[in-house]
């Protein structure tokens, strides 16, 4: 099983942002659901094709930001319904969202990179 993928201070840097700006806070949601996308992608697909009798509307994920705990997230988009796979949870976990985050971790960093060097740029954060 692959670990999640970390930025450290992630959750200073989205407080020390808002204090900059509160356009720019907004900006740094955008920018960290886009990095988590190509994710959200691939654990779409990997549902569909890995899981049995899997519905298309149970495989699409949705992403979410938590600035005050600095995390992004990736859930199933369906909620409040009830589904009758008590073991959807795990199956989701191991055969789409893992192993979506392990293959697009690459990406993930690269994007989050390039999210700070634009930020950083835009607002001269030395």
């Amino acid at each position: 099983m692959a670990d999640a993928i970390r930025v450290h201070g992630l959750k200073e840097l989205t407080r020390d942002f808002k204090k900059i700006s509160k356009d720019l806070d907004k900006l740094v949601t955008a920018e960290l659901t886009d990095a988590a996308k190509p994710v959200q992608t691939k654990a779409d697909e990997l549902a569909l094709s890995e899981i049995r009798n899997m519905t298309s509307s149970w495989a699409r994920m949705r992403i979410g930001v938590s600035r005050a705990r600095g995390v992004v997230f990736m859930v199933p988009a369906s909620r409040g319904r009830k589904y009758k796979r008590p073991n959807l949870g795990g199956l989701l976990m191991d055969r789409a969202m893992w192993p979506a985050a392990e293959e697009e971790r690459d990406d993930v960093v690269e994007a989050l990179g390039e999210m700070i060097d634009r930020l950083g740029g835009k607002y001269d954060l030395d």
